[in-house]
């Protein structure tokens, strides 16, 4: 079966969700969306990743661009692998970024980095399951666990504002 075929009926109403938490949350809190048609469109992108889709990069490049067009953004895309039971380093999230976790289970650590942030936003924790979909302000910093399995993650970091991929 092909896996990019059976996922853009369902790509449009995933974007739209995830955009709507970037509209309502962006660059004030992190929020966890789980988006409509995340079966198919999950599917898709492990395929795309895994090269078991004759048109990889069309699908990447196909959901990079109509995010970016929705929040009128350059929008950068990527993978991440956890290996179970493995914490990764801290790092300092400097772009919007929303993870999209495609395999396995992780649990995501995020602490507010930045002076402009309230006193009483803590740390925030949450265990992130296939499908769900994490948005993660700039100005936060990120240590991803693997949890008893591999986990893959796609990011999407969204660049400057006016242009899109």
């Amino acid at each position: 079966m092909d896996a990019g075929a059976d996922f853009r009926p369902d790509l449009a109403g995933f974007l739209e969700d995830i955009e709507c938490s970037f509209r309502t949350h962006g660059g004030r809190s992190a929020a966890v969306v789980w988006p409509q048609g995340e079966a198919s469109v999950v599917q898709a992108l492990v395929a795309a990743h895994e090269g078991t889709e004759s048109s990889a990069g069309d699908t990447v490049h196909l959901l990079a661009r109509d995010f970016g067009e929705l929040v009128n953004r350059h929008v950068d895309v990527g993978y991440r692998t956890v290996p179970a039971r493995h914490v990764d380093e801290e790092r300092d999230i400097t772009t919007d970024t929303f993870a999209v976790l495609l395999k396995g289970v992780v649990e995501v650590q995020l602490s507010p980095r930045s002076i402009d942030r309230p006193e009483e936003m803590g740390q925030i924790r949450h265990r992130l399951l296939v499908g769900e979909v994490l948005y993660i302000p700039a100005g936060f910093s990120c240590v991803v666990s693997g949890q008893h399995s591999f986990a893959l993650i796609m990011e999407l970091a969204l660049g400057n504002r006016g242009t899109w991929s």
